[in-house]
């Protein structure tokens, strides 16, 4: 009979115990879509192989859900007609107490539909749009109405599956070019839509009031418990509830390093606490502290639906021409959730409010949408997204 020294069993008993516990991380990491970023059901869509062979309108409809949008909470359906597309607002999908004017949900359906108007063109189309058709209903956004044109393929409508949110770090060594601001401005402001203004905050004294702006918000959205439950409610972080409701923030949108994205899905889904914290750092060190400059867009009623629809075409022509151009942009909209929450609840000392107002410093405009923009230090990947028969009515 063979003999094994303590040494020798406690060796083998390790290198076992290794094993499984490694084939345990392995596991999970498979899991949790730690090797599958950008993959499944919930990325088709972005995808022009899955997407190549649809009929006109559902290539409108497709490029549309693409769009930027609040929290990922693709608030829209559509209804197709002989002649034209209906756009309905999906109001189950609003944002509660972070969106109580329907301020994000209106312009994240402006940005579906400059997409869709787009990927129109681009496919021979001439298109004509009607806002608000029925009084009666104001779920009822919009009915583009087709014709036979000329096909038009825009720089913009060509990467529309390229454009995503960039929450990452960007390059402070790379200045922004006065002429590329102008064109973006340009770009953005189309003549249909006249009533919206966009303001470049640009200056060291600009950029760092609105700094402390948005993190202040930031901190106050944490402290008010309707408002952050609101918020924490749109984010993913396991592998199969993302793949289910396709939607929502995930990890791998946040433009984080590898590492860390595949360290957050292994681990168990954190507190509201701890993600609230992490919001906040992030907020301070990474959004405020690389912002090469800021983009303020204004109207002037911020409760005319119409209006904010527009400012969402407006947003989504920038953040494509930026496409364009190799910028990152990112949404940085808490002080106008906080505004917009001093609104609802009647605050008549409106803090931020007035403070958005002093950002402005243009009469008779109101603060709607507010964006960082520079050079990207790494790329970043896609956002879930729902099928296509699930925003088809």
């Amino acid at each position: 009979m063979v003999r094994t020294s303590r040494r020798e069993f406690l060796k083998k008993a390790g290198a076992s115990l290794l094993a499984v516990s490694f084939g345990g991380l392995i596991w999970r990491a498979v899991d949790q879509g730690v090797f599958s970023t950008g993959k499944g059901p919930a990325y088709e869509l972005w995808s022009e192989d899955e997407t190549s062979t649809l009929s006109d309108p559902m290539a409108m409809i497709q490029a549309a859900t693409l769009a930027s949008n609040p929290h990922n909470s693709q608030p829209w359906l559509f209804r197709v007609r002989e002649t034209s597309i209906e756009m309905y607002a999906d109001t189950t999908r609003n944002l509660g107490t972070m969106d109580p004017l329907l301020r994000e949900m209106h312009m994240g359906l402006g940005c579906a539909l400059e997409n869709m108007v787009l990927t129109a063109a681009a496919r021979g189309y001439r298109t004509e749009i009607r806002y608000f058709p029925k009084s009666s209903d104001r779920s009822y956004i919009a009915r583009v109405d087709l014709a036979p044109g000329t096909i038009e393929s825009s720089p913009l409508q060509q990467v529309i599956s390229q454009r995503h949110t960039h929450r990452g770090a960007y390059d402070t060594e790379q200045a922004l070019r006065p002429e590329l601001l102008q064109q973006l401005h340009d770009t953005g402001l189309d003549k249909s839509e006249r009533s919206v203004n966009l303001i470049w905050l640009t200056t060291e004294e600009a950029k760092r009031r609105t700094g402390e702006l948005v993190i202040s918000s930031t901190e106050a959205i944490i402290a008010d418990a309707e408002m952050s439950h609101d918020s924490n409610r749109w984010f993913r972080g396991d592998w199969d509830d993302l793949q289910a409701h396709r939607d929502g923030l995930t990890l791998d949108a946040q433009g984080g390093a590898a590492w860390i994205r595949a360290a957050g899905k292994m681990l168990p889904n954190v507190s509201h606490d701890s993600a609230n914290q992490f919001w906040l750092k992030s907020t301070r060190q990474t959004h405020v502290h690389t912002a090469g400059a800021y983009g303020l867009i204004t109207v002037p009623d911020l409760k005319n639906p119409e209006d904010r629809v527009k400012a969402g075409r407006v947003w989504q022509r920038i953040h494509l021409k930026g496409t364009v151009e190799g910028l990152a942009m990112h949404p940085l909209n808490q002080p106008m959730e906080m505004r917009d929450r001093e609104l609802h609840l009647h605050n008549l000392t409106r803090p931020f409010g007035q403070q958005l107002e002093q950002l402005t410093d243009q009469a008779g405009e109101e603060a709607i949408f507010l964006f960082r923009i520079g050079y990207p230090m790494t790329s970043v990947h896609p956002s879930p997204r729902r099928a296509l028969e699930d925003v088809l009515i």
